[in-house]
């Protein structure tokens, strides 16, 4: 495995981003933020099944499978149409304070890749986000609506507080067989 801090890219334009954001929260389920504990979160959460927007993110899975199989390497269990993503909101003044993602108790499989889509509609200060790989990584790219992050949920990382606006993204954990 060649080990990359992160890929990007741009994957969808704003009218795009607009019309995910309306399937999205069409269709958001009830649930609790299992990867929030243990770090400070301040955003608020909603919960979407994977398999009630499938068909919209296309090129968001295309942006992933294709950035683990150039720069990662994991292998990876298929996301099936139970798995919950989470859609972050943060707010002025919210943040999410340094974590990993890769903490797992399932006995058979473990949270490889962090997967994020940026779907702010509007601009905003602030809320960037830091990878931590023996320095902090600020990835500016993640700013802009559409773009789409991914890297090893291992990587500790931050969200710095958002000054003005609302920054909207939707993250996708992809899992596979345990660490060995």
């Amino acid at each position: 495995m060649r080990e990359a801090p992160y890929s990007f890219g741009k994957i969808y334009n704003l009218d795009q981003v607009k019309e995910l954001n309306n399937i999205i929260k069409q269709n958001f389920v009830e649930g609790e933020d299992d990867y929030a504990r243990g770090a400070e979160k301040t955003s608020d959460v909603k919960f979407v099944r994977f398999g009630r927007i499938q068909k919209y993110l296309g090129p968001f899975l295309d942006f992933c499978y294709t950035s683990n199989i150039n720069y990662f390497g994991f292998d990876l269990h298929p996301i099936t149409s139970q798995k919950r993503l989470n859609y972050n909101i943060y707010k002025k003044g919210t943040e999410y304070n340094w974590h990993i993602d890769a903490v797992s108790k399932d006995p058979v499989r473990d949270i490889k890749l962090t997967a994020l889509l940026n779907l702010s509609e509007e601009k905003y200060d602030g809320g960037e986000l830091l990878l931590f790989k023996t320095w902090e990584i600020v990835c500016k790219e993640f700013n802009q609506p559409g773009t789409a992050i991914i890297f090893p949920s291992f990587t500790n990382h931050k969200v710095k507080k958002v000054e003005t606006g609302s920054r909207n993204t939707l993250a996708l954990w992809m899992s596979g067989p345990k660490f060995r």
